[in-house]
């Protein structure tokens, strides 16, 4: 080695820890007790890490995957669980769901005034936002009686022709142009153009709750990731500082995306780490929202009067115009959700629509006979495309509950609509039955939207029309669910991997709270039992 020349260290990790040159004593005494504090805090996180591990190890966890197609209800079973098992978690969500009841109205008008021009051929004056009648209905307005068909004009208007689409809650069967009384006309056009500044609101509010509008074939969705919640709200460290402390533990963490990326909160591509940027963009949503409300208290008779006016109603007595239930409740209650300081009801959060994108993973903490389980559950994406990403997640899963929408004997899948929904749940549900991964499973099946159901056959919705099978059975609640049971019940037993393995089988409305947190105690005490039993630890 050449005199005078610095010797190079190869532990880069040795400079930055190297004490300051000429430091103080007293620099250097504060410095070991900063090095000795951080070493402490170190220790203590070390040890928390290690005793986590020895309880999770000793301690049973049940992982539950909640499957099924699109809209069978999977995200709120999940929000059933939350209100029985961490509501305060709920509480401190709640301000994050204004802006999904606002979308969710948002879109109810949106859809109500697109069904109006398409079905009595009303064109738009582009200029004025103003509806005026075609010219094949301009000349003579017969009037209207809600219980007898109108007649169709002879003449087709110059609205888009659209085969019969199902899958679409919005308009069902083919296109008839019907003509429409004038003064009916005027009055439709004065509501469109009062309530064109809260429609002009629907894309800048979906773009702030998650990834925005994406169309879907034949109408529009706002789809959103794990997470959402915890972005439109203030951090929670700030929540439960000013919160009594929860009694039930509630989280979210990383969710499985399609591709098989991975994505969690605190991620750069998530969330930025600016706190600048974060405050900033927590100022713009809470300054659309605040607008929407403004728009949504000044407009809220305008709506209610769109939701009863003749022309509607006769679309939705013809089934021109399919309402979702979700849009029917937030409008029957639209006096309570048009103020200025609008709180989410449970029963609002429970109905409100938003569709998540992936597989978001939650976590409760359940007690049962004296002891408290940890739960994993796993909710997830429902359309045909985002199924492959459910297959990560069956190894070692404890029990599945399979949701299948009965009331949607009527509706086609929006990705492919020639297959019914029905149809495509017993198809899903085979695959799930027939999975060697899934052989140690426990099957439990939720015959879900029972309410719906119930509704559409005493409208008179012929079951037949759409399920051929059905035959010359009679069209009432009783002999239809017992029919979906039955087909259910035959798929689980010529398909069961395991014949030993039980299904447990429950008619179910999962927005109707009380029932569903009876149902989730005895699913939750089958679970538990036959886990138990089968781990030799009952």
């Amino acid at each position: 080695m050449v005199s005078g020349e610095p010797i190079l260290n190869d532990d880069p990790f040795s400079l930055i820890l190297a004490p300051p040159p000429n430091e103080s004593l007293l620099e250097r005494d504060r410095r070991l007790r900063l090095e000795a504090d951080a070493k402490r805090i170190s220790d203590i996180i070390d040890e928390q890490i290690r005793k986590e591990a020895i309880r999770r190890k000793k301690n049973v966890e049940v992982k539950l995957l909640l499957l099924g197609q699109s809209s069978s209800g999977k995200s709120t079973l999940q929000k059933q669980f939350q209100l029985m098992y961490a509501p305060a978690s709920l509480d401190l969500e709640r301000s994050s769901w204004v802006p999904v009841v606002y979308i969710n109205i948002i879109k109810t008008v949106r859809i109500m005034l697109e069904t109006l021009e398409y079905e009595f051929d009303l064109e738009i004056d582009r200029e004025y936002q103003m509806f005026t009648p075609s010219v094949a209905s301009s000349s003579k307005f017969p009037a209207y009686d809600l219980d007898e068909p109108t007649t169709p004009s002879s003449t087709k208007g110059k609205g888009k022709q659209r085969e019969d689409d199902d899958s679409d809650p919005s308009r069902s069967g083919p296109k008839s142009p019907s003509t429409l009384p004038s003064s009916w006309a005027q009055q439709l056009a004065t509501l469109r153009l009062r309530l064109i500044p809260l429609l002009s609101m629907e894309e800048s509010l979906a773009r702030k709750i998650g990834t925005g509008v994406q169309v879907a074939p034949g109408r529009e969705e706002v789809f959103v990731r794990t997470g959402w919640q915890g972005i439109r709200r203030k951090p929670a460290a700030e929540a439960i500082d000013r919160s009594p402390a929860p009694t039930s533990v509630f989280q979210d963490t990383p969710a499985q995306y399609e591709y098989g990326s991975r994505l969690s909160m605190g991620s750069a591509e998530s969330v930025s780490t600016n706190s600048d940027d974060m405050q900033l963009d927590m100022d713009q949503r809470a300054e659309i929202i605040r607008q929407v409300a403004n728009l949504l208290v000044l407009s809220h008779e305008d709506v209610t009067a769109l939701y009863n006016h003749p022309a509607v109603k006769l679309l939705v007595k013809k089934r021109k115009l399919r309402l979702e239930e979700s849009s029917i409740h937030f409008l029957a209650n639209l006096q309570r959700i048009a103020v200025a300081e609008y709180s989410p009801s449970d029963d609002d959060i429970l109905r409100a629509r938003l569709r998540t994108m992936g597989v978001v993973e939650h976590y409760f903490e359940i007690p049962s006979s004296n002891k408290v389980y940890g739960w994993r559950l796993y909710d997830v994406g429902g359309a045909r495309g985002q199924r492959p990403s459910w297959v990560p997640y069956f190894e070692d899963a404890t029990a599945i509950i399979f949701l299948a929408p009965i009331s949607a004997f009527d509706q086609y899948l929006e990705e492919d609509q020639r297959t019914n929904r029905v149809d495509d749940s017993l198809q899903l549900f085979t695959l799930i039955c027939s999975s060697p991964l899934l052989k140690n499973c426990h099957l439990v099946l939720f015959l879900n939207k029972t309410d719906v159901l119930r509704r559409k056959l005493e409208m008179g919705i012929k079951v037949k029309k759409y399920i051929t099978s059905y035959g010359d059975r009679p069209n009432d609640y009783d002999h239809v669910s017992n029919y979906f049971v039955a087909h259910f019940k035959q798929v689980h037993r010529k398909n069961n991997v395991d014949a030993k393995r039980e299904l447990y089988t429950h008619l179910t409305s999962v927005v109707d709270t009380r029932s569903t947190r009876q149902i989730i105690t005895n699913v939750r005490d089958a679970i538990l039992r036959d886990y138990l039993k089968e781990s030799s630890m009952l």
